[in-house]
């Protein structure tokens, strides 16, 4: 059977173990959530040109037509 110290001590690695994969999980959430602005950004920046392009088409078709 366990000493008290022993547990302790076993708690304590525990404990170290658990803070510490609490801490890598955040790093992980926050590179994911730092990759999603990038993708959200390039998304936005892509439907941006395509709605400019588009309104340039129109414009254009309907000066021609005039």
């Amino acid at each position: 059977m366990a000493t008290e110290p022993d547990l302790r001590r076993e708690i304590a690695d525990e404990r170290r173990e658990l803070t510490n994969a609490v801490s890598d999980l955040r790093k992980e959430l926050d590179e994911t959530a730092e990759r999603g602005k990038r993708i959200g950004v390039k998304v936005g920046a892509a439907a941006g040109a395509l709605i400019a392009l588009r309104t340039a088409l129109k414009i254009r078709r309907r000066q021609r037509d005039d």
